[in-house]
């Protein structure tokens, strides 16, 4: 929280300095002295007269980081207002990866094409194929820029190619090496080849790694991610069917990648259509967004209201399991939405991929969720028992409440910890997002289940008791 208020007040400060500084010199050193993500925040609160005195003050390279430090939808809404003279040198100087995201915002294709003619033609082509992946898939975040090398290169004329093309690429840590059809030969990273600068007459192929790692446009980003998490990687190169070097995917792609994944696990765990706000969101919106999801489950709680109809001789004989039936039912859908966050996050984390660890995890839940049942079961056994005597409940029947009750939460428990499991691995069995077995979902198909459990318990302590 102190973090998000110092962010809010360093954007102010800066749009206090625009408007109260005439001179252009000292703003610009004043300005130098800011982060360029600290000014995307400003741009964000500035008004139209002062954001175009903070383009003109800036230079396009400098105003092209701050963008590039902007989400893209942000960033879109921004150059919108900008006339396109200034986009144009903007997209110019951006990176291929951050431009994808930028047009891949623009929803109406009459806009698109207006703001994909203002990049120059070899960038467009690629920006279009780029733009065709699917947003889980590498080819959405992939780089074009990067450095690339032949083998057959010394060291002296490796690192002048370096040099030459450090200005026009993101990023320098890694540098691939490539043969004459530009298939993936190898890679070194920047400080081995500037450590190698002792002996300038060494060929590449003598000291690149061979050993390499790679994905290719339509790997799953969530693979990567786990790629580059294992291997501490902050570059991955990509290969198209050939072998061909065609871009990489960096760090800082990934980072977004994932943040914008979790939105959208979270988004499907609450049963929402989409998680994300802003200032202009509007009533209308955020019932757009949340509607859908509670007709369909207002329709499968009816099957719920059905079980308790079917059950209303049992509770006109005994009123007190009306007293209970909350508890097992709250009991049950915590215990499941315990289970599907834990069996999510082992699937964000790729730690469900042989059948051996989906057989534990499946046994470690049932124990968890037998242990559970029988401990809540105990204690909530010994309770109900006092809370009849209190009533002054005659003890026989008081006795087999208890015991009804207690059995049912024991089993109610085992039961949703199980289904909390077993649903979200059904659902990826048959190729679904896993994160769509929702918290709302599993806690409808345990209220169902615990009913029956209960109910028919009761139905059986009833008929003995009559």
């Amino acid at each position: 929280m102190e973090d998000f208020i110092e962010e809010i007040n360093v954007a102010k400060e800066i749009a206090l300095l625009l408007v109260s500084q005439s001179d252009d010199s000292i703003l610009r050193e004043e300005l130098d002295k800011y982060y360029d993500y600290e000014i995307g925040q400003a741009l964000m609160v500035l008004g139209p007269v002062e954001k175009k005195r903070l383009f003109e003050l800036l230079s396009i390279s400098r105003l092209t980081e701050v963008f590039e430090e902007l989400a893209p939808e942000v960033a879109y809404l921004i150059l919108r207002d900008a006339n396109l003279e200034f986009v144009t040198k903007i997209f110019k100087t951006m990176e291929t990866d951050d431009l994808v995201d930028i047009i891949g915002v623009i929803e109406d294709e009459e806009d698109r094409a207006i703001y994909l003619s203002l990049v120059e033609v070899e960038k467009r082509i690629s920006i279009k194929s780029l733009l065709k992946f699917d947003q889980s898939l590498v080819g959405s975040i992939m780089n074009n820029s990067f450095i690339s090398i032949k083998r057959d290169f010394t060291v002296k004329s490796a690192i002048n190619e370096v040099v030459r093309k450090a200005p026009e690429v993101e990023f320098i840590h890694n540098i691939y090496v490539i043969d004459d059809m530009n298939v993936l030969q190898g890679a070194l990273s920047l400080k081995e080849l500037i450590s190698a600068g002792y002996d300038k007459t060494q060929f590449i192929e003598d000291i690149m790694s061979v050993n390499l790692i790679f994905v290719t446009p339509t790997s799953k980003i969530e693979d990567a991610i786990e790629i580059m998490k294992n291997y501490d990687f902050l570059l991955l190169p990509v290969i198209d069917k050939d072998r061909k070097l065609i871009g990489i995917i960096s760090f800082d792609d990934v980072i977004e990648a994932l943040n914008v994944e979790s939105e959208t696990d979270y988004s499907r765990l609450a049963a929402l259509t989409d998680v994300s706000i802003d200032e202009k969101e509007t009533v209308f919106m955020s019932i757009k967004k949340r509607l859908p999801w509670l007709v369909v489950l207002l329709f499968i709680n009816l099957i719920t209201s059905t079980i308790i109809s079917g059950f209303e001789a049992e509770l006109m004989i005994l009123p007190t399991l009306a007293v209970f039936m909350p508890l097992i039912l709250n009991m049950a859908g915590n215990s499941g939405t315990q289970s599907l966050g834990i069996i999510i996050r082992l699937f964000a984390t790729n730690q469900l991929k042989q059948r051996s660890s989906i057989f534990k995890h499946v046994l470690n839940e049932f124990f968890t969720g037998l242990t559970n049942g029988v401990m809540i079961g105990i204690g909530l056994f010994i309770m109900v028992i006092l809370f009849n005597l209190i009533k002054g409940q005659d003890f026989m029947v008081g006795f087999n409440l208890a015991f009804v009750v207690a059995i049912s939460i024991c089993i109610a428990l085992i039961v949703s910890t199980l289904s909390g499991t077993l649903v979200p691995l059904f659902i990826n069995f048959i190729k679904i997002d896993p994160a769509v077995a929702s918290g709302p979902f599993i806690t409808t198909i345990n209220d169902i289940l615990s009913l029956l459990i209960y109910f028919s318990l009761a139905s059986l302590m009833i008929a003995n008791l009559m």
